[in-house]
């Protein structure tokens, strides 16, 4: 009797109004997308002065209208801001040799909450935090000929100094010859070589077919390391 009375009054309260139905459940906000600038792989000092120009790469929604990341690293009093402000799709900034020290250069969203906002100031965008490294620019040039059968490869190596300024020939510099034939897609190492006090070196060889030639200067721990285009002859 107990349950059949008790049974029929929660009806009756039901039906009363008296009785309030549980509050249905909420849905969860939307996770919002991580946006990153479409950075290079790689920061690269090679004038007092570099610029870059970046855009919005993976996981920037179209409604994104204002951006800032911050770049800081250790020893250097210039922060780098790279601003999406006021709906731009570019960024620009600038590294300077004569104060920024090589090293790793760690970016993170501005802000509070470090996300991106639309027109409305909503937030649309979690501004994904990245890393890159920074050095100094180095390259490796490579002059193929061909004479009575033989080729000559000269290699010119060559690094940015910011002291003063300029491209400096490295003497003394290992670099390393690479060739592949025509038709195949290996790189194979046809020589290591040291670089005279001038910044070059030559190697000679007397390949029977067409050959694809590139040099290849490696870097240290200041200095970004180099390919030269490749040469065919």
């Amino acid at each position: 009797m107990r349950s059949t009375l008790s049974l029929l009054a929660a009806t009756g309260l039901l039906a009363s109004g008296l009785v309030a139905a549980a509050p249905a459940a909420q849905a969860a906000p939307a996770a919002l997308p991580t946006c990153y600038p479409a950075m290079p792989a790689k920061l690269v000092m090679n004038n007092r002065q570099t610029h870059y120009t970046v855009t919005y790469g993976q996981g920037c929604p179209a409604t994104l209208y204002n951006a800032d990341w911050k770049g800081t690293q250790p020893g250097d009093p210039v922060n780098i801001h790279v601003e999406f402000l006021d709906g731009a799709k570019q960024a620009k900034f600038t590294l300077y040799s004569e104060i920024s020290p090589v090293g790793v250069v760690n970016f993170k969203g501005e802000g509070d909450d470090g996300s991106g906002e639309d027109a409305q100031g909503n937030p649309v965008a979690t501004l994904g935090a990245f890393n890159r490294m920074n050095k100094y620019a180095s390259a490796v040039d490579l002059v193929v000929t061909k004479s009575r059968g033989v080729t000559t490869a000269t290699l010119t190596a060559g690094n940015y100094r910011p002291a003063i300024n300029k491209f400096v020939r490295w003497a003394g510099k290992p670099v390393v010859l690479q060739y592949k034939q025509a038709g195949t897609s290996q790189w194979k190492q046809l020589a290591k070589l040291t670089t005279n006090a001038k910044g070059q070196v030559s190697y000679k060889w007397a390949p029977k077919t067409t050959i694809h030639y590139r040099a290849y200067s490696a870097g240290n721990s200041v200095v970004w390391d180099d390919y030269s285009p490749v040469v065919s002859r």
